[in-house]
């Protein structure tokens, strides 16, 4: 047999699945009237895989609603901090200026 002869799935390869199409799958697997066999027959995937990727999203989905719980993330944070500094900053600059007011009026 040659190389140009293979079977279809020699062919096809490994089909790489974008995070938007793994969500999309899942997410389509999780309804109550869809069968997870036809599911993956059309998807071109194996039930294995659906799985995987449904206890990988589930898993993830708990940190979500965590991180929120736990406070404030590091870019709001940082934000929060910039914010201050930037309103400390016109503090002084309009205390200056009330002050050069006062010296140029007497």
């Amino acid at each position: 047999m040659s190389e140009t002869n293979g079977s279809s799935a020699d062919r096809r390869g490994r089909r790489k699945f974008s995070a938007a199409d793994k969500l999309r799958i899942v997410l389509a697997g999780l309804q109550a009237d869809t069968k997870v066999s036809e599911l993956c027959r059309r998807e071109g995937i194996s039930a294995t895989q659906f799985y995987q990727w449904k206890d990988r999203l589930l898993h993830s989905a708990t940190k979500v609603f965590e991180e929120k719980a736990s406070g404030p993330s590091v870019h709001e944070e940082r934000t929060t901090a910039q914010l201050r500094r930037m309103k400390d900053v016109i503090a002084e600059i309009t205390a200056e200026n009330v002050d050069l007011k006062k010296t140029l009026s007497d």
